[in-house]
């Protein structure tokens, strides 16, 4: 009886040990590192770069998007084409889909003077209404006002109750995420963008040389709608951009080039119904296959010239 009851103790003994450790493991680390809020690396890895930043009361402008908002536009050159832009944050995520930009944009609470938002977009974000299945948006904004490089217990409960997230992300950082010469790499600039360095062998050739599906959801313009009469009744600024899409698939493939027009035409009307500034960069900037990485990512010099061109529009613009 006494062995056993000795066996009971020391299992006992060593169940605290590991799971405590796990916590504290999970509470040291969560401060340089993102807890799986969504469980998508990118916009969680976002999430914890707002907490860290400072002076979020300085934020005057936000972009928002997917990739096509992260790595397309660059908020340091932004900053520095428009005299009216001062302090530029980009929240954007690779991924995001219209519907789920919607909900993202629920965090433009967390910063009091903003006067514009600008969403960068082209038709394939409208292709699905995907929905976050965790996003509790309450429970992040309590997250970005612990402040840089810090943890409660609450969100380190978080974490630990979804662990094995947590540490396969902080394990496969530097390999996987850390990093702005590939897709999904996420080393943000100060304001939150990726500028990518993709050229040569590095670029994706299957993206590059083949066109998109061409679905469009139906739900993906209501939600623009919604977002726009929003933003508008705050007093917000809210800007619409399109970005540049690769000519010679657009010239190949017919169904391709029709769908990005409708697409533009569906979107200008939107946006102008509810007094938002729309601008189609695609014919503007006229980019060469030198700026893309793929069918309509950008690389670094790309993403330049799309910065001073919404620099310039926003000043015309205000």
């Amino acid at each position: 009886m006494l062995k056993y009851k000795n066996y009971v103790k020391i299992l006992s003994l060593m169940l605290v040990i590991l799971f405590g450790s796990a916590f504290i493991y999970v509470y040291h680390y969560a401060k340089s590192y993102p807890l799986p809020f969504t469980y998508r690396i990118s916009l969680d890895e976002k999430l914890r770069f707002i907490r860290d930043m400072p002076n979020r009361d300085q934020v005057d402008t936000i972009i928002v998007g997917s990739s096509l908002g992260l790595n397309n536009i660059q908020g340091i050159i932004l900053e520095e084409s428009s005299t009216v832009v001062d302090h530029v944050l980009n929240i954007s995520a690779y991924g995001l889909k219209m519907t789920q930009v919607e909900k993202h944009l629920d965090l433009i609470s967390v910063f009091p003077n903003v006067k514009r938002v600008i969403y960068s977009t082209q038709f394939p974000d409208f292709s699905d209404s995907f929905k976050f299945e965790n996003y509790d948006i309450d429970f992040v904004k309590k997250y970005i006002h612990l402040g840089k490089g810090k943890v409660d217990l609450k969100h380190a409960f978080y974490g630990y109750k979804n662990i094995i997230q947590f540490a396969k992300n902080h394990c496969f950082w530097e390999e996987k995420y850390r990093g702005d010469m590939f897709n999904f790499g996420l080393a943000f600039d100060r304001t939150g963008s990726v500028p990518l360095q993709i050229y040569g062998d590095d670029i994706n050739k299957d993206k590059f040389f083949n066109p998109h599906p061409l679905k469009q959801d139906i739900e993906s313009f209501h939600a623009l709608s919604r977002v726009s009469k929003k933003i508008h009744q705050n007093n917000i600024k809210f800007y619409f951009i399109v970005g540049p899409y690769r000519q010679p698939l657009l010239d190949k493939h017919e169904d391709l080039r029709k769908t990005m027009e409708n697409f533009i035409v569906k979107t200008n009307k939107i946006i102008t119904n509810n007094g938002g500034f729309f601008l189609n960069l695609h014919p503007q900037l006229k980019l060469s296959d030198y700026y893309f990485v793929d069918r309509f990512h950008l690389n670094e010099h790309g993403s330049v010239l799309t910065a001073k061109a919404i620099g310039k529009f926003i000043d015309k613009s205000e």
